[in-house]
């Protein structure tokens, strides 16, 4: 009796447990990036993100109703409406989608134009969220405040494609920019001085031949080099701090001198990316000088097949972006005045002023004059009710600092990993003198919540500039 007993309620625990189904997975929400946004160009973006990437291609429908503002006459979109609705395709291991309002050329805008974008229905096993409205504008905003993500990360199964993306943010106009960190090697200033700077998201590294003719450097300079304390392979000796560009941020700070007017005085630089490139994939690169610009000689170390590309400044961005790889000019930051921060993997201080690989690091815009301040509390309760209090008064009592890591990897912890430092904020005057107080809510670390590679800050305004 007592082992039918037995066998009975194993029997009936198997049963059980075959059973349960896997836990359900949290509802893949859909909501617009931010409440408002505005555009003074011709043509503005709306984004739609999800949770997370949906695994066939998925319909969002949209709605929309104008302010002053006829679809047809005062603006158009891409895809094109039909009847008041957009119908926009998110594709399959995607985990956001956009569409374009175009304004016509010829056309004179009041200022008081603005278009209501509303969800109306998703497809799929898609949810509505609850940022389900967005308002554009014909004209640039000042945000009052939002909560965004960051789109750091691109979905697909490749690990590394949490770390994809550089991801600007510009608050006062709810928008966010985000471009491969791999997509650019060199930028050019547009500034008065003429620099060169490399790419910190993609390990880069720089050091100079002895030689000013590209046509005689060969392998002998990579070897010379790489027995040095400047090898380029991203092992240099503590405080070998030339081979990279300075941390903080300082123009006069970058690994090649500044490019002279005299052609025969700037050396060719051997460039190496991705940390892990050995010598013979290492590039030689002179720049000289050009009225309106630079002009580029660059080949892979051992070539004897120089190229060229001439590179013109641009006064509205801090710098031109440059491809190596793909022998192009690059789109890569917005203009200058139109971005407050990034993030993305960065070159920075291994703690003995040796170059390191950083992950989730943010890049302050000071060369346009951006500022920050940290805030820091006793506890994380302390700095809930200190970031609430922060106000216009106390801006007066701030300590700006103008450095491009003045935020940095400051604001969370990996080793331990514990996530966002919550008994801190910070404060960021962006390069229009607007003054906002910022939190990071979520990043995907420890028990913070979120997803790594997509970070969420909140932000308010304090002061417009």
């Amino acid at each position: 009796m007592n082992k039918l007993k037995y066998y009975s309620l194993a029997l009936l625990l198997l049963t059980t447990n075959a059973c349960k189904e896997d836990p359900l997975a949290p509802d893949n929400l859909v909501n617009f990036e931010t409440d408002a946004t505005g555009s003074t160009s011709l043509e503005g973006t709306i984004k739609v993100v999800l949770s997370r990437a949906v695994t066939s291609d998925t319909e969002v429908t949209i709605s929309f109703v104008g302010t002053n503002a006829t679809y047809g006459t005062e603006f158009t979109t891409d895809p094109a409406a039909v009847g008041n609705q957009i119908f926009l395709t998110i594709l399959s291991g995607e985990s956001e989608a956009s569409f374009t309002v175009i304004k016509p050329a010829d056309f004179f805008y009041e200022g008081d134009e603005n278009i209501e974008f509303t969800l109306m229905s998703v497809g799929g096993t898609l949810v509505l969220g609850e940022q389900m409205t967005t308002t554009f504008s014909f004209s640039a905003i000042t945000s009052e405040g939002a909560t965004f993500t960051l789109q750091g990360k691109e979905d697909g199964g490749d690990p590394s494609n949490v770390y994809k993306n550089m991801a600007f943010v510009d608050m006062s106009a709810n928008k966010g920019t985000s471009v491969s960190r791999k997509s650019w090697n060199i930028a050019f200033y547009g500034g008065a001085e003429f620099r060169v700077a490399i790419n910190p998201a993609y390990q880069s590294a720089a050091a100079p031949t002895a030689k000013s003719d590209i046509a005689l450097v060969d392998a002998t300079d990579a070897d010379a080099i790489e027995a040095s304390a400047n090898n380029l392979n991203f092992a240099p000796a503590a405080g070998a701090l030339a081979v990279v560009d300075a941390w903080t941020g300082e123009i006069t700070g970058t690994a090649f001198a500044e490019i002279s007017a005299t052609d025969a005085s700037n050396m060719v630089y051997l460039l190496s990316f991705e940390g892990s490139k050995t010598k013979d994939k290492w590039m030689k690169v002179k720049v000289n000088r050009m009225t309106d610009g630079y002009k580029v000689f660059y080949a892979l170390v051992g070539s004897t097949t120089i190229k060229t590309l001439d590179v013109p400044k641009s006064a509205d961005h801090n710098f031109t972006f440059v491809s190596l790889e793909t022998d192009a000019i690059v789109s890569v930051e917005p203009e200058k005045l139109d971005w407050d921060i990034y993030w993305s993997y960065n070159t920075y201080n291994a703690g003995n002023n040796t170059p390191y690989w950083f992950q989730d690091f943010i890049i302050l815009n000071t060369l346009a004059g951006a500022q920050a301040a940290e805030i820091i509390s006793a506890d994380a309760t302390a700095a809930a009710t200190a970031y609430t209090a922060y106000d216009e008064a106390a801006i007066a009592g701030t300590t700006f600092v103008s450095t491009r890591d003045a935020i940095g990897s400051k604001w969370r912890s990996t080793n331990p990993a514990t996530g966002i430092r919550r008994e801190r904020f910070y404060v960021i005057r962006d390069p229009r003198g607007n003054v906002y107080k910022m939190k990071f809510v979520t990043m995907g670390v420890g028990s913070d919540g979120g997803e790594r590679g997509r970070p969420v800050i909140e932000y308010k305004l304090v002061k417009k500039g």
